[in-house]
C-alpha cells in the first residue's frame, strides 16, 4: 500500500492533511524513474500489465510504441509544438500523441492509451466534435467534462449494483469497510485518468477521483487482466460514443481514493472513514 513504500526522492510517503498548491504539489513528484513504487497498489495493476518493475530506466518512445495494435503513436513533445494545431486535433489529424520524456504525467497517459484505446479514441473524437461546432476559444460543458474525466476518471466495475448504489449515495463505511470483501470480487476501481497515477505518487487526505459504472457479468473478475480491460474498453467506447454519456451534468461521482481497500494502509481501519471532511456526505 502506498504508505508503507520506501521512501522516494522528493516523493512524500505519508498523506498530509491538505490539498497542497499546485506549485508547491508538482514540486513534490519524483523527477527519477522510481521502479519500486510499482509494487504497491493501485500501481501494481500497471507493473502486472506492462513489466514495470523489471524497467530500471524512464521507458522511451520505442518501448512506448511496441503495441503494434494501437492506433495512435507516441511522439516528442516538440512535434506538437511546432505546428499551430492544438493538442486534440493534433492528435486527430496525425494520430500521435504529443508525450514528454521523463514525465510522469505523460508516461501514465500513454498507459491508458495502451489500456483503453477504443475509449481514448472516443473521446478525442468528442472533442473533435465540439471544437469543429465551436472552435478552440470555447471550450463546451461536455469538453470540460470530458477533460475531467480524461484527468481524474476512474471506472467502477462491478457485478453486484449494491456497492455502487453505496457510493452513489456517499455510504462510505457501508460501501468501503461493510462491504470490504467484495472489492476484488464483485467490484473494482480501474483508474481511467492519467492524472489520479501522477497525484498518487505523493497522496494526500483529500484526493478523490471521479467515477463512471460499468456493470459486468459476475464471471468478469475471473478473466485474466486483458481480457478484462478489452472488454471495458469496448463497453465504454460505447457508452461515450452511442449514449453520449458525458454529454450531461451529474453522471460522474466522486470516489476519495485512499478509501479504496488496498490502495493506502491507514483504511484497514474503520475510523478511517469517519472522517467527514474527506468521506462527505451527499448534500440534501
Amino acid at each position: 500500500m502506498l504508505d508503507n513504500r520506501p521512501k522516494l526522492a522528493h516523493c512524500a510517503t505519508n498523506a498530509i492533511k491538505n490539498k497542497p498548491t499546485a506549485r508547491r504539489f508538482a514540486d513534490s513528484l519524483p523527477q527519477l524513474w522510481m521502479p519500486e513504487v510499482f509494487k504497491y497498489a493501485p500501481f501494481s495493476w500497471l507493473a502486472s500489465l506492462f513489466a514495470l518493475r523489471e524497467i530500471m530506466n524512464w521507458p522511451d518512445y520505442q518501448w512506448l510504441n511496441q503495441d503494434a495494435k494501437l492506433s495512435v503513436a507516441f511522439v516528442p513533445q516538440h512535434c506538437l509544438d511546432l505546428q499551430s494545431l492544438c493538442y486534440e486535433s493534433f492528435i486527430a489529424t496525425h494520430s500521435k500523441v504529443p508525450t514528454r520524456q521523463h514525465n510522469w504525467h505523460d508516461f501514465f497517459n500513454a498507459l491508458i492509451w495502451r489500456q483503453f484505446p477504443l475509449s481514448k479514441s472516443a473521446l478525442n473524437r468528442l472533442h473533435m466534435a465540439d471544437i469543429k461546432a465551436h472552435g478552440t476559444l470555447q471550450r463546451t460543458p461536455r469538453r470540460n467534462r470530458i477533460t475531467h474525466f480524461d484527468e481524474c476518471g476512474v471506472l467502477l466495475v462491478y457485478s453486484d449494483p449494491v456497492i455502487a448504489q453505496l457510493l452513489k449515495d456517499h455510504q462510505w463505511l457501508e460501501a468501503f469497510w461493510q462491504h470490504r470483501s467484495s472489492w476484488g470480487k464483485q467490484v473494482q476501481a480501474l483508474i481511467f485518468g492519467h492524472a489520479n497515477y501522477e497525484m498518487l505518487l505523493n497522496p494526500y487526505i483529500g484526493l478523490t477521483g471521479k467515477w463512471l459504472g460499468i456493470q459486468v457479468p459476475a464471471c468478469y473478475f475471473d478473466w485474466p487482466q486483458w481480457e478484462q480491460l478489452r472488454w471495458v474498453d469496448q463497453h465504454l467506447q460505447h457508452r461515450l460514443a452511442q449514449e453520449n454519456c458525458l454529454g450531461e451534468k451529474g453522471v460522474l461521482s466522486p470516489l476519495p481514493l485512499l478509501g479504496v481497500p488496498g490502495w493506502w494502509s491507514d483504511n484497514q481501519q474503520a475510523d478511517f472513514y469517519r472522517n467527514s471532511d474527506y468521506f462527505m456526505p451527499k448534500r440534501k
